[in-house]
């Protein structure tokens, strides 16, 4: 006879494992992030995640097997155990690999840079503006943040300007930690503000170094300056080299529509900055839009923000996911009923999971952080619900694993009971 179940401590303890995983998992991108390639990154984030899933969902089940019956807690919790690590932690990780590597594909134009010129306002408004000198502070947090495969520069500009640092490879730490100082030396404020004159000079960085391709410049300033747009940035867009601007609508409403203007005629983005301290935010957001290194539970940065291809490929990937975890659970208890519900379940829970972090990311790290907890709790809660959908066996639903080890017990012992028979027949 089938019945319709639900399990409420494994739902709890499920729910108990998602936020395991969460939080395993925001290490994992905390510590390896930039260290290790994205997919490798995803693999482990998602197959840890599944583990402790898992883990739960069995204890859960040893405690009350409400689901399975205690057929199964008798004769094939070792078998679960057996299958604990290779159903959850490989197939799903493995799993995440993969769908990482289709996502972090790039199947449109990119707007990737591996090197970066920062061009940055000193005049006398700057010391109002920006009394605490939050600008450099966050450049600094910007170089430290780069990838050891990047250039940088960095153009300081009043009336004139100064190349405060070259353009120079990150590859070893002296070299990244020699441009931070630099810039956190940065003190001092004077004159107007001649932002044509400063981006030429950005763009003979570029040149002298013969570094034009996949280049981003990042132009922060208060204030307005008189500029000959369409010679001044004819050499920017025939190269195509995006500059990004940063500006202080509140200090100056005609130098925002000019750094406005600036970032559309070259295809990069004005933000906005209210206050100072949102500097190093802005300088972060700049940073990954540059990078274009997408992964599953990140925001998507750049060209591919507003993509429908990749929106739906990241929710797609997370039903995948979904399921996979489901039918790992399936495989756990070796109950093909349970197989069923747990799969189905998956796929919804990871469905809403991908529409979750797809709209809700904002590349704010708390609030992503809480975003990615909502996300994974839901996939963890979910999936284990969807048994009061799918009737199960009330033996347990043996699968045929399971019903052949049990024929071969049966057979084992009707065998020692007909030799017993043959020997008192002999005697």
């Amino acid at each position: 006879m089938s019945q319709r179940k639900l399990s409420l401590l494994m739902v709890l303890c499920s729910l108990v494992g998602g936020v395991i995983g969460f939080l395993v998992g925001e290490v994992i991108l905390d510590r390896l992030s930039g260290e290790f390639p994205q997919w490798a990154v995803m693999g482990l984030y998602f197959g840890q995640y599944a583990f402790f899933v898992g883990l739960m969902c069995l204890i859960a089940e040893i405690i009350s097997p409400r689901l399975n019956g205690f057929g199964w807690k008798q004769r094939y919790l070792g078998f679960s155990w057996k299958m604990l690590v290779p159903s959850t932690f490989v197939m799903v990780g493995v799993a995440a690999m993969l769908l990482q590597l289709l996502y972090g594909s790039s199947f449109q134009q990119s707007s990737g840079a591996n090197n970066i010129v920062l061009v940055l306002d000193t005049s006398g408004s700057m010391s109002q503006s920006d009394p605490d000198n939050q600008l450099f502070k966050a450049a600094a947090d910007m170089v430290q943040k780069m990838d050891s495969d990047m250039k940088v520069a960095v153009v300081t500009f009043n009336d004139r300007t100064e190349v405060l640092q070259p353009l120079v490879a990150l590859s070893s730490k002296a070299t990244r930690d020699e441009v931070i100082q630099k810039l956190l030396n940065q003190t001092g404020t004077d004159g107007g503000t001649r932002i044509g004159l400063a981006l030429q000079e950005g763009l003979a960085q570029l040149q002298a170094s013969n570094q034009l391709e996949n280049s981003t410049v990042v132009l922060m300033s208060d204030g307005y300056s008189d500029l000959d747009i369409p010679s001044t940035l004819a050499p920017f867009k025939q190269n195509h080299v995006l500059i990004h601007t940063v500006g202080m609508s509140k200090i100056d409403a005609a130098g925002t529509s000019l750094l406005e203007q600036i970032a559309a005629e070259t295809g990069g983005r004005y933000f906005n900055v209210d206050h100072a301290d949102e500097m190093t935010g802005i300088f972060g957001q700049i940073y990954d839009m540059s990078r274009q290194d997408r992964n599953l539970v990140t925001e998507r940065t750049g060209a591919t923000e507003e993509s429908l291809f990749y929106t739906i490929l990241r929710v797609v990937s997370l039903l995948i996911i979904g399921g996979l975890l489901g039918l790992a659970l399936g495989l756990i208890f070796d109950n093909r009923h349970l197989a069923k519900s747990f799969t189905i379940g998956g796929a919804v829970a990871g469905l809403l999971a991908g529409l979750v972090l797809e709209m809700g990311l904002m590349s704010i790290d708390l609030l992503d952080m809480v975003i990615r907890l909502i996300a994974l709790a839901l996939l963890a809660v979910v999936l284990t619900i969807f048994t009061v959908f799918f009737p199960a066996s009330a033996s347990g639903g043996a699968t045929s694993m399971q019903k052949r080890m049990l024929s071969g017990r049966r057979s084992a012992g009707a065998l020692e009971a007909g030799n017993r028979s043959s020997k008192r027949f002999e005697l």
